[in-house]
């Protein structure tokens, strides 16, 4: 696993397939692996995927300073950079719909296109409030992965688990971790409205709707505040990666291949 040094952080990421290159990008979570591991297969059956674990993620260190967007966002091009070919496809997934929208305004020479799903410019009072029931609950790991879980998926999904074990199962993988919570902590302090207006890339916004964790308003400011976009929603809640797979994997390979 290649690994990037960025200021303070050691970053790493994984190269799987062949195509255009795509790099993916985590939000709030274990890394990489853990948001698109059931993805990559797919994905890499028409791009080479680039896998990365930017800092908070369980494959990163660095010196445990307060995250930011920026930070964030010049990890993912030093790792476009060492992987050497440019420009590339980026995509993003929740805080990582911030992150790559930032990446792009910073280093628009290295993206072709940008897709970032279930994304934001800022956070609202909602989303503050949101997030700092959550962070009260980081010495009850349960109820730390209930609240994430019980926003994160729609009522339709958890609803298709058997029992309430299963539902722990998953709050089990957003487990209270010193790099969860500072990439929670983050999350609330999300700006970018200085950044997204520069934006070049062809960008494709996918907006999870109805989404109760970074609610479906949040896409529609960053599709509004990115000139070169378009707009889609998606019937799901905010993990539409595992609640709507088949769908979502069609709908950005249409956007990534269409031409």
């Amino acid at each position: 696993m290649p690994t990037v040094n960025v200021g303070n952080a050691q970053v790493k990421y994984t190269v799987t397939g062949s195509g255009p290159d795509l790099v993916l990008v985590h939000g709030v979570g274990k890394g990489g692996q853990s948001a698109f591991g059931h993805l990559v297969d797919q994905f890499a059956e028409r791009n080479t995927v680039i896998l990365v674990d930017v800092a908070g993620s369980e494959a990163a260190t660095d010196d445990g300073a307060d995250l930011t967007v920026e930070g964030l966002a010049e990890q993912v091009n030093a790792i476009i950079e060492d992987y050497g070919k440019k420009p590339v496809d980026l995509l993003g997934f929740s805080l990582g719909g911030a992150v790559v929208a930032a990446a792009a305004a910073l280093r628009p020479d290295l993206i072709r296109r940008l897709v970032p799903v279930g994304g934001l410019v800022r956070t609202d009072t909602y989303m503050r409030n949101l997030i700092g029931l959550t962070l009260s609950l980081k010495h009850d790991p349960v109820a730390f992965g209930r609240v994430l879980t019980t926003t994160a998926f729609s009522p339709r999904y958890l609803n298709t688990l058997p029992n309430l074990d299963e539902v722990d199962r998953l709050g089990a993988e957003l487990s209270p971790s010193n790099g969860r919570v500072r990439q929670l902590e983050l999350l609330i302090r999300v700006d970018i409205r200085d950044l997204v207006k520069k934006v070049q890339a062809e960008t494709l916004v996918v907006a999870p709707s109805p989404d109760s964790a970074v609610p479906t308003h949040h896409s529609r400011e960053l599709h509004a505040s990115i000139p070169n976009s378009s707009y889609i929603e998606m019937d799901s809640g905010h993990m539409v990666l595992f609640e709507q797979p088949d769908e979502f994997m069609k709908l950005v390979n249409e956007f990534l291949h269409k031409h």
